[in-house]
């Protein structure tokens, strides 16, 4: 639907998902009508629990999960103990929660990247952090992507990008979601909507090719614009030279044999990694203390690129140099750079550096709303989002009625496996009881 106004386009459309990454696809199939239920012989560890299920085991969107979070449950793990009830993946023929297809309702996607979202730029070895079966959304098993394209894959092993942004993108075409994704649209504003509108919302986003701005107006907002939507900028003179690089793509981008990695996070340290082994000296300096990072090496060794790590670490370190508490302050000609340490600055000749300091979700984008409630989350894996405060029972904000943050934006979600798979049908759950569409 269009209003026309002041000689503007205005589009209306019951949901708008901001984003289009994990987090954001699964609210999306399920608004589409792709609805969860539970078949077979499944066990819930609380009886309270399995009597719950299955009570509602047809179509367990439709009941409030607010009743089973007031018995002290978490309705997140209701529907991620279906999904991944033990640590390894399930045998496609053993999965309990299937799905039914039923009536869409009117749904909008805006993403920069399109489907798969930051991992359509992540760099070009990049691997996950955890397994197959933990990176896939229910609605079609990564088990069944791979088995459709002829992929010979582990579902228990790390997947590399090129085939986790195939899948999401496969994801999209096999649910019928294409139609209504807007790829290439950067959302630049999300402000309340005025008493003359429709909806709750207006949105605005902009086309990155045309730079043309369309309006839209809403009655629900799924927040999942991801965790690096706004780019942190390394405070240092010259950072505008050719040789200083804002985002780590592949070993081969970067000639010369002398690289500076500015970091400390995971990106920071893949990308620290990988020109280290493929015969580059690098320079890596991080503000930390010494002790966090290593505590992360040693707490990651279960992942290959940190097992790699520790070999280094103890292998010499002939080409890996490494200054903790330290940072760049010029990047000056001909790649001489100067750096701020512990024990006093200190000049390098480098032919090329990488600035990977990561970024946070883009919470300008609701700055009408004002001040905001956060959860800092904080732990050893580097996980460190200033998280939205939502209801735990339907991940609504408790700010914004009716903005859903998705994916890592909202707190409570934990680690993708949760985050990702059981809190999409908590958000469209909620958007369907409320829209009366079930």
């Amino acid at each position: 639907m269009s209003i026309y106004k002041l000689g503007i386009t205005l589009q209306h459309h019951s949901v708008i998902i901001t984003g289009g990454g994990p987090g954001s696809l699964g609210v999306a199939a399920t608004l589409e009508g792709w609805h969860p239920r539970f078949e077979g012989d499944y066990e819930f560890p609380s009886s309270e629990v399995q009597n719950f299920a299955r009570a509602h085991e047809q179509n367990p969107l439709a009941f409030d999960p607010h009743e089973m979070l007031e018995r002290g449950h978490r309705p997140i793990e209701f529907y991620r103990m279906r999904h991944h009830p033990i640590e390894e993946a399930l045998p496609l023929e053993e999965w309990t929660l299937k799905f039914t297809k039923n009536k869409r309702i009117d749904w909008l996607m805006l993403t920069t990247d399109g489907p798969g979202g930051l991992w359509n730029n992540t760099p070009k070895e990049q691997m996950t952090l955890g397994p197959a079966h933990w990176m896939e959304l229910a609605h079609y098993p990564i088990a069944k992507f791979y088995e459709n394209t002829g992929r010979d894959r582990d579902l228990n092993a790390l997947v590399h990008r090129n085939d986790l942004v195939s899948y999401y993108r496969d994801f999209a075409e096999e649910l019928g979601l294409n139609d209504h994704i807007r790829s290439g649209v950067k959302v630049t504003d999300i402000s309340p909507a005025g008493e003359d509108n429709e909806g709750r919302f207006i949105v605005k986003g902009l086309n990155q090719l045309t730079d043309e701005e369309t309006k839209y107006s809403c009655d629900y907002i799924v927040f999942g614009v991801g965790p690096r939507s706004a780019i942190r900028k390394l405070n240092a003179h010259g950072i505008d030279r050719d040789y200083v690089s804002s985002a780590y793509t592949h070993p081969g981008d970067y000639p010369g044999k002398r690289i500076l990695v500015v970091g400390g996070g995971r990106s920071a340290d893949w990308a620290a990694q990988e020109l280290h082994d493929a015969g580059k000296t690098v320079v890596y300096i991080m503000r930390q203390k010494p002790e966090s990072h290593l505590k992360l090496i040693n707490d990651s060794q279960f992942l290959p690129y940190y097992k790699r790590w520790g070999e280094i670490l103890a292998g010499g370190q002939e080409r890996m140099g490494l200054l903790y508490e330290s940072n760049v302050t010029t990047f000056g000609p001909g790649g001489l750079t100067t750096i701020d340490t512990n024990e006093g600055r200190l000049q390098l000749q480098v032919d090329q550096a990488v600035i990977e300091i990561g970024g946070d979700p883009d919470y300008d984008i609701l700055k009408t709303y004002g001040n905001l409630t956060f959860h800092a989350k904080r732990d050893n894996f580097r996980f460190q989002l200033n998280q939205l405060v939502v209801d735990q029972a339907t991940f609504e904000s408790v700010d914004i009625p009716a903005l859903y943050p998705a994916g890592y934006s909202a707190q409570g979600t934990g680690l993708s496996v949760i985050g990702f798979h059981a809190g999409c049908f908590l958000i469209a759950g909620d958007i369907l009881r409320k829209s009366g569409t079930i």
